[in-house]
Parts: structure tokens; C-alpha cells; sequence
């Protein structure tokens, strides 16, 4: 193996990111300095925050330009150009899902802001995957590395987000469940939410008697079945042996080659950030300001449904109550490497795509603008504000204060819970218009337990909130 280790690296050489010198690049208002210490980490100094996020957007290509380019191509749904046939079935569930075909709108949605920050990251990516070497993967499939655009930050986001979103998949499994043995099993491995189990506000209070949502599921199904983790605390200064707040998070993400996170520090005159960044995206995600530390954990909230369609012998309409209702069709054609291009057709019916989850719309094109907030009070106006993915966020400061805000887009239904997949054609089986009101979403500040703490638990005690 060694020989053959050997060959490989005389063949391709050695691919490492520059970290000396004068780099000369396009798209910067002032010079930037960037600094390595020695774990390689990146130490940022930039004159304002659209070339701080150049800056990043640089070094994540200079470092991960291979997990950049899958990122890209499983949002965008073109790994099988990349890599052939096997891919195919991954690219046409993205295509089907419409990562990147519903990338554009969010990004129109963004304030203005954010967008000129996203547009200084993708031209920072660009730039680092222009002026460094192929990385070792693609020089073996002979591509070089997809140009990015806007888009493809949110279109990332939006893949990220599923990525999380586990409801949808356990409909499925439940439903399997009832068609192979029936309610009484199904009632037996799905209990619902223990009463001994912790909310998260108040802390340390047990949920209480849960309140079984099975049933009225499982019936309306009876006539038509035929069918991450993570956990952050923070800790008052009362708490505590130096007087001041302790803030921990573990996102329990899967582990991967190259990792998820990509550590960096980043300062300019008016602000300063350190923590982990998400390759392909701007933002400082985890991590401190010189004023206040957060840390984010998977909300667990249903934010998505599946349906049972009923179709039209066309092929182009579902069942819409007592009618019937034509849906949006999209051609995607997709390359494949080594073969012949596949068209995926994708419907679009008022529920979302057939054969996929409701992902919703208005998901993050940015994580956190940490630089705008100096208080909890600015923190929540921010998080509650942004179209998180539904996420607990703990906060510290240097005052003292620490909190919880529950955050993100999460839907009010006309009824039930999204426990099993409901008839598509039902009345009021589906999403009501809008969201619950961000001011509605629960959150906590400086308890008399002197603690936040979750872990994909339940926010709140039943009858409490939204």
C-alpha cells in the first residue's frame, strides 16, 4: 500500500491551500489578512463584513474544495454527472425536492444585507477554487471544480435543513407499521411523549400526562392505506466558580470526512466572531462575539408532511376534495457520467412535489449576523425574525444574562399532529396559511434555576405556547 501511496503523490503531488505570501484576487474592497495558527485554523482581519466573508468563503475553498463541490452538486442534483449511474437515484430525489430550483426566490426574499453577504462569500469560493490547485478528487475524475452562484448558499441551507428534518421519513415507518400490524402495535412502539421526560421551560419540569394523538391519525388513514441529535446548556454566573456564564453545545451530526464544521476566526473594525462555520455557507453558526456565545441544537419541530396522493390518469392533477386539481410540471434533465441524460419529471401538486416532504418555504440563507447583536433582547428580535430551521438557541453574555429562544418557521396546521401521512384530498389535512407569529415562540431568560438546557426535548408543557 505505501508504494502505491507513493506513486499516487508523485503522480498528483501534494495539494495544499496557500497560507504564505501575497495573494491576488477580484472582488475585495481593501486588502485582507489572513493567518493560520498551528492548527490551520484561519484568522481573519478585513476592513468591513462583505470581504470578511470573501475571506472565508477563500479559505473554505482553499480547504475543502471537494466537500464544496458535493455539497453543490447534491443540492443542485448533478453528482451523476460527476460520478456516473450510481448517483442517478440521489439526483433525482433533489431534483424532485427542488433544493436548488426554489434556491432563487429565497434568495430575493433576503434583506439586502445578507444577500451582498452571500454574494461576497460565493465570490470569496470562487476565487479560492480559481487560484488553487484541483484537489486530489476531482484531478482523479478529471473535472474541475463547479463555479458557484448565490443561489447555492441557500440552495446548501435547504439541503442541510432536510438533512435535519427527520419527521417526515418516521411517517413513513409508522405508516409501515399500520399496514403490516395493525393500530394496537402501532400504539405500542409509538407511545407518544413520556410524562417523566423534561420541557425545557420551565427548567426541569417534567412534560406532564401526554395527550394521545394517535388515534384520530390512524383513522382518517384506514380508508386510503392500501402502504439528527444535539444538546446545549448554559449556566448563570451564580453558578459558577469565576462569576461569570458558562455556555456548552454538541451538535450530534454524523460524523464525516472532512467534518461538517470548518473552525475560523474573523474580525473587522466594528465586530469580531470565532467558532465553527458550515462549509458553503457565511456565518459564524457556533461560537462567541466579544460580547455574548450561542450554541444551536435541532429543534425537532414538524415542519414537514407527507401526503398520499390520489392522481388523474393524465398524470397531471391529484385529488383536491371533491375535485380535482392540475399541478405545476417541471422537465429536469439530468447528465449522467458515462451514459445517456434521464428527464425527470417532477410534479408539483398544492402540497408540494409528489413522492417527497413539504419543505416549506423561506429557509436560511444565513445562520446568525452576530455582529448586530450587543443584548438577549437584540438576540431574540434577530432569531425570531430569521427563517431558522426550527432550532433551540442558547445565549450567554458578559453581563450575566443567559436565555433560550426557540426559533424558526413552524407551521400552523388546520388540525391533528403530522404523525402518519394523511389523504392529500382531505379537507383540512393539510398546512393553514402562515406560520406561528415569532413572537409567539417560546423562550426563557436569567431563570431562577439558574440553567437553559436542551436536547431535541419538548420546549414547553402541554397547553402551553403554541
Amino acid at each position: 500500500m505505501r508504494p502505491a501511496r507513493r506513486l499516487l503523490g508523485l503522480a498528483l503531488g501534494r495539494r495544499l491551500p496557500r497560507v504564505e505570501g501575497t495573494l491576488r484576487v477580484a472582488g475585495l474592497d481593501a486588502p485582507v489578512t489572513i493567518r493560520r495558527d498551528g492548527f490551520g485554523i484561519p484568522h481573519v482581519e478585513a476592513a468591513n463584513g462583505e470581504d470578511a466573508w470573501f475571506a472565508l468563503g477563500l479559505c473554505h475553498a482553499q480547504d475543502r474544495a471537494f466537500q464544496l463541490e458535493t455539497m453543490v452538486r447534491a443540492a443542485r442534483g448533478t453528482l451523476a454527472e460527476l460520478v456516473g449511474p450510481d448517483a442517478l437515484a440521489l439526483d433525482r430525489f433533489s431534483r424532485r425536492l427542488g433544493f436548488r430550483r426554489t434556491a432563487g426566490e429565497a434568495l430575493e426574499a433576503q434583506e439586502e444585507v445578507v444577500r451582498a453577504w452571500i454574494d461576497s462569500y460565493v465570490r470569496g469560493v470562487n476565487a479560492g477554487l480559481a487560484a488553487g490547485r484541483t484537489p486530489h478528487e476531482l484531478a482523479l475524475l478529471r473535472r474541475r471544480p463547479s463555479a458557484w452562484t448565490p443561489a447555492d448558499p441557500v440552495a446548501a441551507i435547504r439541503l442541510i435543513g432536510f438533512g435535519l428534518t427527520t419527521n417526515w421519513d418516521a411517517e413513513l415507518s409508522r405508516l409501515k407499521v399500520l399496514e403490516l400490524d395493525g393500530a394496537e402495535a402501532l400504539a405500542a412502539v409509538e407511545p407518544g411523549y413520556p410524562s417523566w421526560l423534561a420541557v425545557t421551560a420551565p427548567p426541569g419540569r417534567a412534560a406532564g400526562e401526554a395527550i394521545d394523538r394517535l388515534a384520530e391519525d390512524v383513522g382518517a388513514l384506514r380508508g386510503v392505506v392500501g402502504a439528527g441529535g444535539s444538546n446545549n446548556w448554559a449556566i448563570s454566573a451564580e453558578r459558577t466558580a469565576t462569576g461569570r456564564p458558562l455556555l456548552a453545545n454538541d451538535p450530534h451530526l454524523s460524523p464525516t470526512l472532512p467534518a461538517f464544521w470548518y473552525l475560523a476566526h474573523v474580525r473587522t473594525p466594528e465586530w469580531e466572531l470565532a467558532g465553527a462555520s458550515v462549509v458553503g455557507l457565511p456565518g459564524i453558526h457556533v461560537g462567541h462575539s466579544d460580547v455574548a456565545a450561542w450554541g444551536i441544537t435541532n429543534g425537532g419541530a414538524d415542519v414537514s408532511d407527507v401526503f398520499l396522493e390520489e392522481m388523474s390518469g393524465d398524470g397531471r392533477s391529484v385529488r383536491d376534495g371533491d375535485g380535482w386539481r392540475e399541478c405545476q410540471v417541471v422537465e429536469e434533465e439530468i447528465a449522467v457520467r458515462g451514459g445517456e441524460p434521464v428527464m425527470e419529471r417532477v410534479l408539483i401538486t398544492p402540497r408540494g412535489p409528489v413522492v417527497t416532504p413539504a419543505l416549506g418555504d423561506g429557509l436560511p440563507a444565513l445562520s446568525l449576523r452576530a455582529d448586530r447583536f450587543r443584548s438577549f433582547d437584540d438576540f431574540r428580535a434577530l432569531t425570531t425574525g430569521s427563517p431558522f430551521p426550527p432550532s433551540n438557541l442558547v445565549y450567554a453574555d458578559v453581563t450575566g444574562t443567559i436565555g433560550w429562544q426557540f426559533a424558526g418557521l413552524v407551521p400552523r396546521r388546520e388540525r391533528g399532529a403530522s404523525l402518519l401521512p394523511r389523504p392529500g384530498a382531505e379537507a383540512g389535512g393539510g398546512w393553514s396559511d402562515g406560520f406561528v407569529p415569532a413572537e409567539e415562540l417560546p423562550w426563557i431568560v436569567n431563570p431562577d434555576a439558574g440553567f437553559v438546557a436542551t436536547a431535541n426535548n419538548k420546549p414547553t408543557v402541554d397547553g402551553e405556547g403554541p
